[in-house]
């Protein structure tokens, strides 16, 4: 038996839980609550433990206990039998989860600001296929990854809807983070809220640089995992480290956030190295350009031949240019705020009308694209709900600012529903995912056999943009009680997993709580960053996984063990909403 809880411990007034692991289900321990300040105890109300799925981790039985608030330090004891067992020391306190995290958040991404001999060489920086000479300057900006020094506005654009977005949504989620603080947490907005805005700054000036004379934004620089300075080029990677010219950024590429920080960051009182005038000049000739041209920024890639083809739009570019049209019209007056809010309004409609209802009466999903798979992710299945409420917040009289708050709601039903279908103790959110080659299906984890041919990792950065969603959708005038309740539930599950409430007991913010893993001696994670996660097992889409013995300084260790930044942006958000 083991006792799985968060191991930064607990906010007063929050949905508080904690798993005990048994050896087989149908096991119903005995708990108690035990305050080390005053010795008192309390029994806690223990459902019988049951299996998950194919996870071969044991069986959990989990206890909730919302209602004790008293600020200090606790134990939890639970009885089987003759078998007792007892947890580590957690707290209970005030804003406990935020204070023990934001900060150190906010260091991982200084930290990882491109800087030094890289800086000097992406000041510089050349076109993969271009022999013309020209240069470009792309300076600042983050590094991708523990092991990958690279810099993205996304890194699977071959992809139809599986393009995560990276840089640009970090510059975004800066800015969104500090206005929830000033909201939620007053306190952490007088610590942290200058910092926040000006990471914020540094992230919009690199996507000033980053563009073609044209004004599109270019998809990323990599070196082919190479980490040879001279193979830093700007293009767009395929598997296998095969680069190509195909980099200027499409909505789903990375442009549509791009330009949905650059036209927020415009209206701050604040700069960096360019204006906020330069801000907002550089987000509208980048719209400008992808409404002409985002359908000849689109390719595809046949994994079979290896060849490029053609591709058409999907609710990847829908989200994205939505959320940059809305944050345009913003931060736009007259004639050109009229126009931005049109963009707007047919961006929401077509998100809208994905909506599928299933026929009979279970969860509903997202279509998205032609071909009718649904919308799932390993990185951002939130982000459709964050860019229509984010919509209906800055656009209240937007055509379809009702419909979209509506949506909302019923994406947060939906996601409740098919989370618990099954026996879930952990509250880990389940998707309607559909295997390259398979047939739709409800699961846990993002599927192996996918449309990148090689990617899937743990589900961090998932879990922090489902969370963000769920608590967005829990302020909603339009949800009811009942539900919101619920939600905020689920959205205290996802960051109580990555706190160390997971079935591997490990915290996933380096630094924090115990069992953190590092990726390799070589590529140290950074204090602060958080790392991939867990992820269904190798060898059985219905198992689980994480860094395990024969895994770990394996050429697969990546996927576990190594952080990045998507997961420390959402992650970000998560909490600050919180």
């Amino acid at each position: 038996m083991r006792i799985l809880h968060n191991h930064l411990g607990y906010d007063t007034g929050s949905a508080k839980s904690a798993l005990i692991e048994t050896a087989q289900p149908g096991l119903s321990p005995h708990v108690e609550l035990l305050s080390l300040d005053d010795g008192s105890r309390r029994r806690l109300d223990a459902l019988p433990s049951v299996s998950v799925d194919a996870w071969r981790t044991g069986a959990y039985s989990r206890v909730d206990f919302d209602d004790v608030d008293a600020p200090g330090r606790y134990v939890l004891a639970a009885a089987i039998d003759d078998t007792v067992v007892s947890s580590e020391p957690f707290a209970i306190g005030e804003e406990r989860i935020a204070a023990g995290t934001l900060s150190d958040v906010l260091f991982a991404f200084k930290a990882g600001r491109s800087s030094g001999e890289i800086d000097r060489k992406d000041a510089a920086a050349t076109l993969f296929g271009d022999d013309s000479g020209r240069t470009v300057d792309a300076r600042g900006g983050w590094l991708d990854a523990s092991g990958d020094t690279s810099k993205f506005l996304s890194h699977l654009t071959y992809s139809p809807t599986m393009s995560p977005q990276q840089i640009p949504l970090c510059a975004w989620a800066f800015l969104e983070a500090r206005d929830l603080l000033r909201r939620r947490h007053p306190r952490f907005h007088r610590a942290l809220g200058a910092r926040m805005r000006d990471e914020a700054l540094f992230g919009a000036d690199f996507l000033v640089r980053f563009r073609t004379p044209e004004g599109a934004f270019y998809s990323g620089i990599f070196d082919a995992l190479t980490k040879k300075l001279d193979e830093r080029v700007i293009n767009a990677p395929l598997p296998e480290c095969v680069r190509t010219d195909r980099y200027r950024a499409s909505y789903r590429g990375g442009g549509g956030l791009a330009i949905a920080a650059l036209a927020r960051a415009s209206r701050e009182d604040e700069h960096g190295d360019s204006t906020q005038a330069e801000y907002l000049a550089a987000a509208v000739h980048a719209f400008d350009d992808l409404e002409a041209h985002n359908d000849e920024y689109l390719f595809g890639l046949d994994l079979e031949t290896g060849e490029l083809t053609e591709s058409s739009e999907s609710i990847v570019d829908d989200y994205c240019a939505l959320l940059a049209a809305t944050e345009l019209a913003a931060a736009s007056d007259g004639a050109a705020g009229a126009r931005f809010a049109a963009a707007a309004d047919r961006r929401a409609l077509s998100l809208i009308e994905r909506h599928r209802s299933a026929a009979d009466g279970s969860a509903g999903w997202l279509e998205a694209w032609t071909d009718g798979r649904p919308h799932f992710s390993a990185v951002e299945s939130g982000l459709p709900v964050v860019a229509l409420l984010r919509y209906a917040r800055l656009l209240p009289g937007g055509d379809h600012a009702a419909r979209a708050r509506a949506l909302a709601v019923r994406l947060g039903e939906d996601i409740l529903s098919r989370t618990h279908a099954v026996a879930n103790p952990f509250g880990y959110p389940r998707q309607r995912v559909q295997p390259r080659g398979g047939v739709p299906e409800d699961a846990f984890f993002f599927p192996h056999e996918n449309d990148t041919g090689y990617w899937w990792q743990g589900e961090n950065a998932n879990l922090g943009s489902s969370a963000f969603a769920a608590a967005s959708i829990a302020e909603l005038p339009e949800c009811d009680p009942d539900l919101g309740a619920r939600l905020r539930r689920f959205a205290a599950d996802q960051v109580h997993w990555m706190l160390g409430r997971n079935p591997f007991d490990v915290c996933m913010l380096q630094g924090r709580g115990r069992n953190n893993v590092e990726y390799t001696p070589d590529f140290p994670n950074l204090p602060g960053g958080i790392v991939n996660g867990i992820t269904s097992h190798p060898d059985d889409e219905h198992g689980i996984a994480f860094l395990a013995p024969d895994t770990a300084e394996g050429p697969d260790s990546w996927r576990w063990a190594e952080q990045w930044i998507p997961h420390s942006a959402w992650f970000l958000l998560a909490v600050s909403a919180g």
